[in-house]
């Protein structure tokens, strides 16, 4: 009886073990690479010089390294002022503005994957869009097209005007025709067949471009006011707010519902359906003249800066809370320029 009632109790215990393996639901994250699970940060490096670097840090900030790019590809140069960067699946494009170049790289492991240069002129910003890399060009004023798998040229598309920051939504490209505090239109590019379906006219200083729930926003700031445009994916209908208090607001980054920007020191918010700016800063920063906030992104509730120390030294990245509270400082390349969320 003995013999039996333990056989009983084992097979029991089998299937409440099975019972609950099965009704387990957990998900382990397992990294897909050592920069998996953590931010990018861009640095331009000298104007005229090939030092341009890309350095990581961990979503909770206890693990970073500079110069990942050539730690992982040390037979490589990143190139002449890294830009900007954009995803695709699994890749990143790193647009290298002074080497007209465009790196690819595996955005978890680094590798590099390839170099994209033909038809670049002075490229400044990407995205990718229906497995087509858009890059616009500060010289040919217009956006180039490549496949993004084979990274083949495809086309060219002339705006015949200012091409700096690209956007996609809604299967169109929306791109700001506008740089270094002049222009004042979106261009809206036909995604099928590569030709501008229309322009927007916005305000004088436009700086920024964010897609959020269908949105496209774009921020305008000037001496003698800021505007943010609320652009419908949909049908391309606008609605602005703006504000003559607060002017020349800058680095626009969305986290969440909730609009970031910038003004002078000051860091500032404003939900998505917000109909007036807030002209209160959240916090403040100390002023290291036109190098404060060369950087600027707010990621999953961090607030990321930074100062490009004049680009006579390396770059200092300091992490905040929402309320202003410096959570990490580091020390990374030279001209931090863009914080990029890889998870």
């Amino acid at each position: 009886m003995k013999f039996k009632n333990l056989y009983l109790g084992l097979i029991a215990s089998a299937f409440l073990f099975a019972s609950c393996s099965s009704d387990d639901n957990t998900i382990i994250d397992t990294p897909l690479g050592a920069y998996d699970n953590g931010v990018l940060i861009l640095n331009e490096g000298n104007f005229g010089n090939p030092n341009a670097s890309v350095s990581y840090i961990s979503n909770d900030l206890m693990t970073s390294q500079n110069n990942i790019f050539s730690v992982v590809n040390p037979t490589k140069v990143l190139g002449d002022v890294a830009q900007s960067l954009s995803f695709s699946d699994d890749k990143a494009f790193i647009v290298i503005n002074n080497s007209n170049e465009v790196e690819v790289v595996n955005r978890y492991t680094f590798a590099s994957l390839g170099t994209i240069t033909e038809k670049l002129e002075n490229p400044r910003y990407s995205v990718v869009l229906n497995n087509k890399l858009y890059v616009t060009n500060a010289i040919s004023n217009a956006v180039t097209v490549y496949n993004a798998t084979t990274y083949a040229y495809i086309t060219s598309i002339s705006l015949n005007k200012t091409a700096e920051k690209i956007v996609a939504a809604n299967g169109k490209l929306y791109v700001t025709n506008g740089a270094f505090g002049k222009g004042n239109e979106v261009t809206v590019i036909n995604e099928s067949t590569n030709t501008v379906s229309t322009t927007i006219t916005v305000e004088e200083g436009v700086n920024s471009i964010e897609v959020y729930d269908g949105t496209v926003y774009v921020l305008c700031g000037n001496k003698d006011r800021t505007k943010l445009f609320k652009i419908n994916a949909a049908n391309d209908a606008v609605t602005s707010i703006e504000s003559t208090t607060l002017k020349d607001a800058l680095n626009m980054d969305i986290d969440g519902n909730k609009i970031y920007y910038t003004q002078g020191t000051g860091v500032y918010a404003i939900n998505t359906n917000a109909t007036a700016f807030s002209n209160t800063p959240l916090f403040s920063v100390t002023d290291n003249s036109w190098s404060t906030f060369y950087g600027f992104g707010v990621i999953d509730g961090k607030i990321y800066s930074g100062d490009a120390n004049g680009f006579t030294a390396d770059g200092i990245v300091t992490v905040y809370s929402t309320t202003g509270t410096a959570l990490k400082t580091l020390t990374v390349g030279i001209g931090p320029n863009g914080f990029y969320s890889n998870n």
